[in-house]
């Protein structure tokens, strides 16, 4: 391990207290901060090197005590799960955002219900990904908006099996 000075700038989050943060530098996460032995390891994500950290003048720290577990900011009239976005856009009239500036990992704000093979299942800010992938209801400005269309999709669900099954009787 080599130690250099890291400069200024950079934001360690805190993930596990006293013990490891994720580090940004200007909204982009850059690297990793251990506590290990006593010493401040830095992994710079670009160069994939470990650096003992002697100085930490060039970092500001962010507790995870401060941490909002709540829904922070909405775009397009939607609540997202992070305190700040990036790449807001409206794609196909759904409010999509990334979490970091040069992140290419897309989420969309707002509650959805997801038919997973095991049934519908709620989700708040899902990726972009996940509901190209399943069938989805949605964007929900509310949680009890989407648990309700949830639920009425299921009754729709049941009732469709129901009447599917009573015709089968009829025919045999």
């Amino acid at each position: 391990m080599r130690l250099i000075d890291m400069g200024k700038y950079l934001l360690a989050k805190e993930v596990i207290k006293d013990k490891f943060w994720i580090v940004e530098r200007n909204g982009s996460k850059c690297g990793t901060l251990r506590l290990k032995n006593d010493e401040l390891i830095f992994y710079e994500n670009n160069s994939r090197t470990e650096t003992i950290i002697d100085n930490l003048d060039g970092f500001k720290f962010e507790s995870n005590n401060n941490k909002k577990t709540t829904v922070n900011i909405s775009i397009f009239g939607y609540p997202t799960n992070t305190d700040t976005v990036f790449n807001e856009s409206l794609q196909d009239n759904v409010a999509t955002y990334t979490k970091t500036a040069n992140s290419k990992q897309y989420f969309v704000a707002g509650y959805w219900g997801i038919l997973f093979p095991m049934g519908w299942r709620p989700s708040f800010c899902p990726r972009k990904k996940t509901l190209e992938s399943y069938t989805h209801l949605g964007p929900f400005i509310s949680e009890s908006d989407m648990y309700l269309a949830i639920k009425r999709k299921g009754q729709e669900n049941e009732k469709n099996n129901f009447s599917t099954s009573n015709s089968a009787d009829m025919l045999a």
